[in-house]
């Protein structure tokens, strides 16, 4: 409404409560974007169809955009619930704190703190590393709006663990085990790995199986009949060496199972899973097979020749003895790496769990005297006091025992005592991360997170509580929805927030961008600084 006495223009009060100032389209839209986006995962030309369906027509750089203004806002309501998810925690008996970060390539370390506790998403940071001086503010600023924790979990991170012990000194510090195996693997295992890796890409093998089962076979896996095989495989008769045709399908189907073995593992990564070495193994045993059969056909020519250059192209590999060297070290190591993970009683072998195992249920007293076990197995062991792997693994156990070993914690709540044991893994932040890295490979393509990470708001992880009822009821605070919420947040703050959310100290200025890209004036600059 417009008054001509005064010349002053009245705005609806209740436009205002459905769309933000300067905007064309309302809050609700902008809270649907957000969530088909950073919730259910939809890419932004699905999200616009969406919209369409809902007769709203936008842009898809406007859906992008909304996005972020959609983050924003409930960073904005989250900084100004934390008195009130403060006293939520309390209520609960206090928090235990979960610390971890995520990064690709060259990107900036993405820092997120969890509580085990209530399942809150408490603070994110992005930082241009997971040093001590970029740790210790964002756990300062935890400490100064949630209190002291019960426990924090982390990752054996250098710059965690001093932060951690800095700000939080008297409260009880556990590692995750699943990083603390993963560690110990990789420093076990890595150098024979490697060399068995570069090995098999010096020799090519993998090329050369390809173009002889091409070349003898066709390289059609359809025209392998499965149940014939089988029946071979159950009869366990000597087959009949002028038998040409079995002879050549069963070492089709052994070709393919050495190249199968690349595959091979349990979903975890290495050191866990080491298809490589899996590989190599079959490889050898194949080659091996195939001599004795070599010796049992020399009538059979057309056969002879077949598995001649089957073996020619594996004898390379096979009779290098640094590679073979190499394999029975690490069939030794890899043997006493299990033996921990069994100890640990997480990420064992042969699981279906995935990146996903907790490990099993057993009181932690146990999984102790286990590990102590082992470590003083591994001691009395022939070759210990030579093998400086075999005695780095048992120094690395005696350093974390103390942060390896969580006793159950005590909560204290209205409704009496309790006690939790903290999880041995920081699985509830990993879980989160993977999901935002499928979440971006299914919108993009692209599987490095290399520049999401260099343009993402620090608080996405946010969006992770939305789907906690009870975060949910302690932020809205008695209004029906997020949308009545957003309505009660200043623009000013917005458009700071905003404003803020485009700076990132990791990225070099456009401007400076461009002087460094003159050659004149980089040639000028040399030759000033020589002169």
């Amino acid at each position: 409404m417009y008054c001509p006495d005064c010349e002053c223009v009245f705005p609806s009060e209740d436009f205002e409560k459905w769309v933000p100032p300067y905007a064309n389209v309302g809050y609700d839209v902008m809270v649907l974007t957000g969530r088909l986006l950073l919730c259910e995962h939809h890419t932004i030309n699905e999200t616009v169809l969406e919209l369409k369906k809902r007769n709203v027509h936008i842009s898809s750089s406007q859906v992008a955009y909304l996005a972020q203004r959609f983050i924003v806002y409930l960073s904005i309501l989250h900084q100004q619930s934390t008195s009130l998810l403060k006293m939520h925690i309390i209520r609960k008996g206090g928090y235990i704190l979960h610390v971890d970060g995520t990064c690709d390539g060259d990107s900036p370390h993405l820092i997120s703190a969890i509580d085990e506790v209530s399942n809150f998403v408490l603070a994110n940071v992005k930082v241009p590393g997971e040093s001590k001086e970029q740790v210790v503010p964002f756990l300062k600023d935890i400490k100064e709006q949630y209190g002291d924790p019960l426990a924090v979990s982390s990752d054996m991170g250098r710059g965690l663990l001093t932060g951690i012990a800095e700000v939080f000194p008297n409260v009880p510090h556990f590692i995750c085990h699943f990083h603390f195996l993963r560690d110990i693997g990789k420093d076990l295992l890595e150098k024979e790995y490697a060399l068995i890796r570069n090995k098999l890409k010096k020799h090519k093998i993998s090329a050369k199986l390809r173009y002889r089962m091409g070349y003898e076979f066709g390289d059609n896996p359809q025209n392998i009949h499965v149940g014939e095989i089988n029946k071979i495989a159950q009869s366990l008769e000597p087959i009949n060496t002028h038998d040409n045709a079995a002879i050549k399908k069963l070492c089709h189907v052994l070709l393919l199972w050495a190249l199968d073995g690349k595959k091979h593992g349990d979903g975890m990564g290495f050191p866990f899973d080491r298809p490589h070495a899996e590989f190599y193994r079959r490889l050898h045993l194949l080659w091996k097979k195939l001599n004795n059969l070599q010796r049992k056909c020399t009538k059979n020519k057309p056969l002879f020749k077949c598995v001649t250059r089957i073996i020619g192209d594996l004898s390379p590999l096979v009779n290098d003895m640094q590679c073979m060297t190499a394999f029975q070290g690490l069939t030794k190591k890899q043997s006493v790496f299990d033996n921990l993970r069994q100890a640990l009683s997480i990420a064992q072998p042969n699981t279906t769990k995935g990146l996903n195992d907790t490990g099993e249920d057993i009181a932690m007293s146990t999984i102790k005297k286990r590990v102590n076990q082992f470590s003083d197995n591994l001691v009395k062991t022939r070759g210990y006091h030579k093998s400086t792997a075999y005695q780095k693994l048992t120094s690395q156990i005696d350093k974390y025992r103390e942060k390896l070993f969580c006793d159950p914690v005590k909560i204290s709540t209205p409704k009496g005592d309790s006690f939790i044991q903290p999880q041995r893994t920081n699985n509830i932040l990993e879980h989160f991360f993977r999901g935002m890295r499928r979440s971006y490979r299914r919108a993009t393509g692209n599987n490095s997170m290399c520049k999401k990470l260099q343009s993402i708001i620090a608080d996405t992880p946010l969006v992770k509580n939305l789907d906690n009822p009870e975060y949910m009821d302690v932020i809205l605070d008695g209004k029906k929805s997020l949308e009545d919420a957003f309505a009660e947040i200043s623009q000013q703050k917005v458009m700071r927030k905003m404003q803020d959310a485009k700076k990132d100290e990791t990225k070099i200025p456009r401007n400076v961008l461009f002087l460094i890209r003159q050659k004149e004036t980089m040639q000028n600059l040399l030759y000033l600084i020589a002169s």
